[in-house]
């Protein structure tokens, strides 16, 4: 995933027409990737003061039943032309099985106010205690959801929302996996991002149906081969309980095809790798980052 900013082009209140060229190549993956465009685009309006792309970090240091410290770190953007102070509230609110915010804040950070110049980011961190949390789990995965608010001058310029899960997660030596404490046997699929005779633009319920019959088969466990996921495809099994392996890359500089990854590998791995950890890492889902297929 990847952003390109369009204020330079945009004409307020005249024609504008947004076009995306696509030119795939043959013979660019071992598996058929899809031709054209196959995951959705957005135009993304806001403020010239608001939360950054992927702009949130939500980390749980310590869960248990009793409690759990929930960490936010927010980035916050500066495109206007002129210095800013910005102040920035998170409340977090529980989700109810139909993605809505069940009732009062489960709890509320203190604002945070902070100077940013002109054209440049600044990060913003709160920490609070959120008492008896519903805990995320294969058989309950729970939700929570973090709303945002920046203000400028006293006026909101932006809200910005990250859905994510409390839960502790462990790997050990003699013991495997075990989340929020208690050992997990993992029961996995290497699942190809295609789906078969729809093909490979993303169709959200087709993935559903997909997950849950490997759910009926007795898996809990999917590793996304051998690329990044479509976002839609975590919020699924962030829904249904669904741990994930997420996944890079299929080669690295050494290619399998004759057009493959390993032809752009020294100029994009790195920003490609920044942008899918950034992108994907408040989902409780995803508990691994692989770094490549057989590499």
């Amino acid at each position: 995933s990847f952003r390109l900013d369009l204020t330079p082009y945009v004409k307020p209140g005249g024609k504008n027409v947004l076009v995306v060229r696509l030119s795939p190549s043959n013979n660019s993956s071992r598996w058929y990737p899809g031709g054209g465009l196959y995951r959705n685009v957005w135009l993304v309006k806001t403020a010239p003061v608001h939360v950054g792309q992927w702009g949130t970090s939500i980390t749980t240091p310590e869960v248990s039943k009793d409690k759990a410290i929930v960490k936010v770190e927010v980035t916050v953007d500066n495109d206007s032309a002129d210095e800013t102070d910005v102040s920035v509230q998170t409340e977090i609110f529980a989700l109810g099985p139909d993605g809505k915010t069940v009732g009062t804040p489960a709890a509320t950070l203190p604002p945070a106010t902070v100077k940013i110049p002109c054209g440049r980011s600044a990060t913003v961190s709160g920490i609070q205690t959120i008492t008896n949390p519903r805990l995320w789990d294969i058989e309950d995965p729970a939700m929570y959801l973090a709303r945002t608010n920046v203000t400028e001058n006293g006026r909101l310029v932006d809200s910005y929302e990250t859905p994510f899960g409390i839960r502790s997660i462990r790997f050990t030596a003699d013991d495997g996996f075990h989340l929020n404490g208690k050992r997990v046997q993992l029961k996995g699929v290497c699942n190809h991002h295609d789906l078969g005779a729809l093909g490979a633009a993303f169709n959200t319920r087709a993935a559903e149906r997909q997950l849950e019959l490997l759910k009926e088969m007795g898996f809990n466990a999917l590793r996304t081969s051998h690329n990044p996921p479509a976002p839609e495809l975590l919020d699924l099994c962030d829904g249904m309980g669904i741990l994930v392996i997420d996944e890079a890359f299929d080669v690295w500089k050494r290619n399998k095809t004759r057009n493959g990854y390993g032809s752009l590998w020294d100029d994009w791995h790195e920003q490609d790798l920044r942008a899918m950890i950034r992108r994907d890492r408040n989902h409780p889902s995803v508990i691994l980052w692989s770094i490549g297929n057989e590499v």
